[in-house]
């Protein structure tokens, strides 16, 4: 929900301007000299209901000049239209219809979804193959050498009587 304002009202002398406007509802009073742009665009949102006293304020500023309307017709629409302004803007480029929703599928799981997302993936999961066959490889040789080649396959084998031996009962 968006934050609505009230109007603001700013003015440069307090001649029981803000005893006129403090039992207002959503009514803020700010100093000239103590305006900055959260009051007058809330948000980052413009168009908030301005008025006061300004003129007096410039008046006191050294050069300083009301800012002017540069525009004498405020109808953009007839001025967008106008074929002095077409003349000058490119073409429409044709329009992007985007699917409304598409399932999202997790590049984690999804091994071709994480390969878009990270072209190198591809090539860490090569290598990362690589070292884990490297690795098995050498262990199981390690494993073989250590208990014999039949170790695992008889009965009461190597590791069951290892694990006796490094955690005996205690009964």
């Amino acid at each position: 929900m968006r934050n609505r304002h009230g109007p603001l009202v700013v003015y440069f002398e307090d001649n029981g301007i803000v005893k006129a406007f403090r039992n207002l509802p959503s009514v803020k009073l700010v100093n000239v000299t103590h305006l900055n742009l959260l009051q007058l665009a809330p948000g980052g949102h413009l168009g908030r209901f301005v008025f006061g006293t300004f003129h007096t304020a410039a008046m006191q500023k050294k050069d300083y000049f009301l800012p002017t309307t540069k525009i004498a017709n405020p109808d953009f629409k007839c001025l967008i239209n106008s074929s002095e302004i077409q003349a000058v803007v490119r073409p429409a480029g044709p329009k992007i219809h985007k699917r409304p929703w598409t399932q999202h599928k997790n590049p984690l799981t999804n091994k071709l979804v994480l390969f878009r997302l990270n072209p190198y993936a591809k090539t860490l999961a090569r290598d990362g193959g690589l070292v884990r066959e490297w690795i098995q490889g050498n262990s199981r040789r390690r494993n073989e050498r250590a208990r014999g080649p039949d170790a695992m396959r008889r009965p009461g084998g190597g590791w069951r009587r290892a694990s006796e031996r490094a955690f005996p009962a205690p009964f």
